[in-house]
């Protein structure tokens, strides 16, 4: 018993050296990211994580709730699509048709008024943000990075533009893994000072040149916008968007820390009903019953393939203003993704929105797009009822 109790304590010492050690190099995201994941049962950030963080409200105004379909009581999943969404852990399959409710499934525990985390569908939500500035001429996609944030005045920096950030064609180093912990996206989810864990990173090549997603060009398209506007990216996306689409309820957005900046790469906590709203807008590019709320212009530019390549030399056509784009799939559609399976889908030719949230997804084994995806485009599409 004696060698038990000095074992323990010695683990707890140990425990707490290390712990220490984290906090003075700097780390103290590791403990953070420990407690959210490891420490609770989990390998990595989740679905409904909306308690663990400080968070800022995007407000709702006026609530107009979705019509419901003439044909949604008539349609219904077949067996075996029933357990495909189980297998990968759906909380919600919500499928608008003629901007109407043609089916709506809940799981676990989803359910209407659920707030789910939108994980990378938020970078989608913040260009959009940078159209709304771009239609009000308060910046332009041409413009200069260093216009707005002095220190790219320097060398090759000096040739960043906001549109080589909406495209992800920065060229600048910043890593997306979130298995490392002591990378940049991992200190960018847990820590706690945003704007310092990004001003280091600077440009390593001729920007505009590859395209590599990095969730650090959509937090410099935040930050750039806050120093331009003087406005919290939250407040802006409300006034702009979520009070003018008829959001049925408040969405909030993860902030590095009370009074900080949104964590614009993640972290947009909103229902599937009010998700899909933001597909339905792009639908009809920019226009909500009949008002035009982003310019059509920005919406085109947003869906359009580059000319780029990627590092490994194809041609980069499944990106957009951070939109994800499959003009070579049949249909052709466009989406805002986030990890573990977070989707808005558009597919125009069929006049169709879905959104699908849950745990899980199928990881990519070649090519751009997920086998999850293009299955879950097959189900929707084939509820649209034979007419």
């Amino acid at each position: 018993m004696r060698i038990f109790i000095r074992t323990i304590k010695w683990l707890f010492i140990v425990i707490g050296l290390l712990a220490l050690m984290l906090v003075v190099t700097g780390n103290s995201h590791v403990l953070r990211g420990l407690s959210a994941t490891y420490l609770i049962g989990k390998s990595r950030p989740d679905i409904n994580d909306f308690d663990q963080d400080a968070c800022r409200k995007v407000a709702m105004g006026s609530p107009r709730p979705w019509p419901i379909s003439s044909f949604e009581s008539s349609t219904s999943l077949t067996v075996q699509q029933e357990a495909y969404l189980d297998s990968l852990q759906t909380t919600a399959f919500l499928v608008i048709w003629k901007d109407s409710i043609l089916f709506e499934r809940y799981s676990m525990e989803g359910g209407v008024d659920v707030l789910s985390n939108s994980f990378s569908m938020a970078k989608t939500f913040t260009s959009m943000a940078i159209g709304a500035a771009v239609d009000r001429g308060t910046l332009h996609v041409e413009d200069q990075v260093s216009k707005f944030l002095p220190r790219f005045k320097e060398g090759l920096n000096a040739k960043l533009t906001v549109m080589q950030l909406l495209q992800m064609r920065s060229n600048i180093d910043f890593g997306e893994s979130y298995s490392n912990p002591f990378g940049y996206q991992a200190r960018a989810y847990y820590g706690t000072d945003l704007l310092a864990e990004t001003a280091s990173y600077r440009v390593s090549s001729n920007p505009g040149t590859t395209w590599e997603y990095q969730g650090g060009n959509t937090v410099l398209l935040a930050e750039l916008f806050e120093a331009r506007t003087n406005k919290k990216l939250s407040d802006w996306f409300s006034e702009c968007f979520w009070k003018r689409i008829g959001a049925e309820h408040d969405a909030w957005w993860r902030v590095d820390h009370e009074g900080g900046i949104e964590r614009s790469f993640s972290a947009f906590y909103a229902t599937a009903r009010d998700f899909a709203r933001i597909g339905k807008l792009f639908l009809h590019r920019g226009k909500w019953d009949g008002v035009q709320i982003l310019s059509g212009s920005y919406c085109e530019a947003s869906i359009t393939p580059q000319s780029v390549k990627d590092k490994e030399g194809n041609i980069v056509r499944h990106y957009g203003y951070q939109w994800w784009l499959a003009p070579d799939e049949q249909p052709s559609h466009f989406s805002a993704r986030g990890m573990r399976g977070q989707y808005i889908v558009v597919v125009p030719e069929k006049d169709l929105v879905f959104v699908r949230l849950g745990h899980l997804r199928e990881e990519k084994t070649g090519g751009t797009m997920t086998p999850d995806l293009r299955k879950f485009v097959s189900i929707a599409i084939g509820l649209i009822p034979q007419q």
